[in-house]
């Protein structure tokens, strides 16, 4: 085969490639429908896993927990509510979840120690209020999830904890997941630490 010949193969066979490349990736584009309630969100093909980078995390959580009905399940390192900021990201969400409580959506919330020692006034908040919190089963256990899962559906989990710095200012990243199946397993998880946990009086 003479050496233009090669060169046209050559050529053609790089074009091809491209193309089905970047046919590709206009796929994925055209196939990812807006069907979150943010923008900032990432949303893979099949449209169940939501990516929450930094303070996207705060709004998609706040819309799901506006729309939850039977049930929502936290388990969260530290949660800072703050007595000085009615309007505080973290006091916003906390008002949310009494307000569920009170609506008779099953609320529970698992906490480490962390979260007694240096954030009282949250234990105070949500004690006062009426819903259920534990603390992990003992001091010796540092529990550093970060995990929701609402109305046994929705799980969020990853490096967000409930802090104005966190929910605001900070680098983090949180996996939204539309399954019921996961959800499932988690709620497992969940209901496991809360069933050894610390009862708060």
């Amino acid at each position: 085969m003479s050496k233009v010949k090669t060169d046209v193969l050559w050529a053609i066979v790089i074009v091809f490639v491209l193309g089905v490349i970047i046919g590709y990736f206009i796929a994925v584009q055209v196939s990812q429908s807006p069907v979150q309630p943010s923008t900032r969100g990432v949303l893979v093909p099949d449209n169940n896993v939501l990516f929450l980078p930094d303070d996207a995390y705060y709004g998609n959580l706040t819309w799901y927990l506006d729309r939850a009905n039977k049930s929502v399940y936290v388990v969260m390192y530290v949660v800072k509510y703050d007595t000085s900021q009615y309007n505080d990201p973290v006091n916003v969400i906390l008002r949310k979840l009494v307000d569920l409580h009170e609506r008779g959506v099953d609320v529970k919330i698992v906490v480490d120690d962390e979260t007694r020692n240096s954030y009282p006034a949250t234990i105070n908040y949500l004690v006062g209020n009426g819903v259920p919190v534990r603390l992990d089963e003992s001091q010796g256990r540092t529990t550093h999830c970060k995990i929701v899962v609402i109305d046994g559906q929705y799980v969020f989990i990853g490096s967000h904890n409930w802090t104005e710095s966190a929910l605001k200012y900070n680098h983090e990243a949180t996996i939204l997941v539309n399954s019921s199946e996961l959800a499932s397993q988690v709620e497992k998880y969940i209901e496991s630490i809360w069933s050894s946990g610390r009862s708060i009086s």
